[in-house]
């Protein structure tokens, strides 16, 4: 379409391509007056959704609310319309590169998988947060945040894109496409289960997005929607820490929380994250760690109605704070002054504790059985041991940590069980089949997707739930999975030492153990059977 008319646009390069259609470099034609910009992205919209009248003829309208959204982190909006028969609209010409090409750029360590959590990740964040911020105070969801909506200029300021677009181009769920880094990775679980979709909706996008930043990776990684739509609803991602072993523990609970299943237990607002953000920033400051910082510290945002909570009620703005009293004695501020300066010398100057004091301080918070001594474990002593001491017996340490936020884990996931809801037995016993599938169970799954499609495939009501296992069912036909109920050679050996120093008893209640797990593997049985009769 090079060469095209859009409006007052002429389009002259293009730009990039995503889901919904192609992002044209444009020239406008005949500036009105001469502080308007004379070039713009265009995008021009490529989803058959679009050529539809009904929604062309409310297009141009909707469009215009976002015009009030005006933010030195947000890609102004310029305008939009209908050329034959094709919608677009204009936005301003960022000279950036968006967060998906940034991590497919950056070179992947061990150490750091993602973009450097100290440089990258409050520069971004923030600035995201405060665009989100922005656009929340109008009313404005953004609903499709993701990396490659992210610009990151050469000065390092931020800007969002598609801000509020995907409200008027709505895809269902099972039409998602699963890409790596798509809008389905990020997307709430709320928005697969048909719930209102609230500015906590847009929070757990950041979530995932700041999860990807940092591990290189997205929360979840799925073959289709349906396995997609599972894992945002009921499967809780590795935690970033797991992939980064320097990820203070801060910044690992405050990703890990964004991405909460219920909206009730992530952060209210985006002011709020700003908010953790500060406290984050300098917590991680006093203890020695140097963070880069987004160019301007200040948050333009003007005080708006909020969009509503989740009880349908308008948050009040917070009341700015009453100016503070500044103490004129020379002598408080001199000795305040000095006891910062004291502070700061002392904790980059006092005497590191020796790994084996670290080491033997963790012990008995490790032993313990509280979640809180846990995480005192994992920051006071496992992690500056890491830090301090790298060489000092890190297989040891490593497994210690691995160990800790396996339980907690553990704790998380056992604190879930019983408050999932049901709409109907249907998408009880798909969601069964689908945790089946998830443990390699694919003959216990098939049977059950089977069941499913038999008993409620004349329900209307259940349509949705019938369509899903066939779904599941074409997908684990096309599969070959690989080393599925595959017995390792070191557990036959060990029931053949049990049976010849004796204990058959033992011996005898292990494979009978291996029957009933293994009773719908015919090739794994054999191999059972074969160890019974030696």
């Amino acid at each position: 379409m090079i060469g095209t008319r859009m409006g007052n646009w002429l389009l002259t390069a293009e730009i990039g391509r995503s889901g919904l259609g192609t992002v044209y470099r444009a020239t406008q034609t005949s500036p009105k007056s001469a502080g308007e910009p004379t070039h713009a992205a265009v995008k021009v919209l490529s989803d058959p959704l679009t050529r539809e009248p009904s929604f062309q003829s409310r297009f141009p309208a909707e469009m215009l609310a976002l015009q009030r959204l005006s933010h030195p982190n947000i890609v102004r909006f310029y305008d939009s319309g209908i050329q034959a028969g094709i919608a677009y609209y204009a936005t301003e010409l960022v000279e950036g590169t968006d967060c998906r090409t940034l991590l497919a750029r950056t070179e992947k360590t061990r150490e750091q998988p993602g973009l450097s959590w100290s440089q990258a990740f409050f520069r971004i964040a923030i600035q995201v947060t405060r665009a989100l911020k922005h656009g929340h105070h109008r009313s404005i969801l953004h609903r499709e945040l993701k990396p490659s909506n992210i610009l990151v200029m050469a000065d390092g300021t931020t800007k969002l894109s598609d801000f509020g677009i995907a409200k008027f181009i709505h895809q269902p769920p099972l039409l998602l496409t699963t890409e790596p880094m798509s809008t389905a990775c990020y997307l709430a679980p709320e928005y697969f289960t048909g719930k209102p979709l609230t500015r906590r909706s847009d929070l757990y996008a950041l979530g995932g997005v700041l999860y990807t930043l940092v591990t290189g990776r997205m929360p979840f990684v799925a073959s289709n929607a349906a396995e997609m739509m599972h894992k945002h609803c009921y499967s809780l991602p590795d935690r970033p820490a797991n992939f980064v072993p320097k990820l203070p523990s801060e910044l690992d609970e405050f990703i890990c929380a964004l991405l909460a299943k219920d909206p009730s237990r992530r952060p209210a607002s985006a002011g709020n994250i700003l908010e953790e953000l500060d406290q984050l920033r300098g917590k991680l400051e006093r203890k020695g760690h140097t963070i880069l910082l987004p160019p301007s510290n200040e948050d333009p945002t003007g005080t708006h109605a909020a969009l509503p909570d989740e009880s349908g009620r308008v948050q009040p703005s917070a009341p700015s704070e009453p100016p503070r009293k500044v103490w004129p004695q020379a002598a408080v501020l001199s000795l305040a002054l000095c006891l910062v300066l004291g502070t700061i010398l002392y904790a980059f100057f006092r005497p590191r504790p020796a790994a084996e004091d670290l080491w033997t301080s963790a012990q008995p918070l490790i032993q313990s059985e509280n979640p809180e001594d846990w995480d005192k474990a994992r920051e006071e002593f496992l992690g500056p041991l890491s830090e301090w001491h790298p060489s000092w017996k890190p297989e040891e340490v490593g497994q210690a940590k691995q160990l800790l936020a396996d339980r907690k884990e553990l704790i998380r996931s056992f604190s879930i069980i019983g408050k999932t809801r049901y709409s109907s037995e249907a998408e009880r016993i798909y969601h069964k089949g689908m945790k089946l599938a998830q443990v390699s169970d694919y003959a216990a799954a098939r049977r059950t997707w089977e069941q499913l499609i038999q008993i409620f495939g004349h329900s209307n009501h259940d349509a949705r739930w019938v369509a899903l296992a066939k779904l599941g069912l074409a997908e684990m036909s096309r599969r070959t999975p690989s080393r599925i109920g595959v017995l390792p050679t070191e557990l036959i050996e060990h029931v053949k030492q049990l049976r010849d120093s004796g204990e058959r008893a033992e011996a005898e209640a292990i494979v009978k153990s291996l029957e009933d797990l293994y009773r719908d593997q015919p090739d794994v049985m054999k191999v059972i059977e074969s160890v019974r009769s030696k």
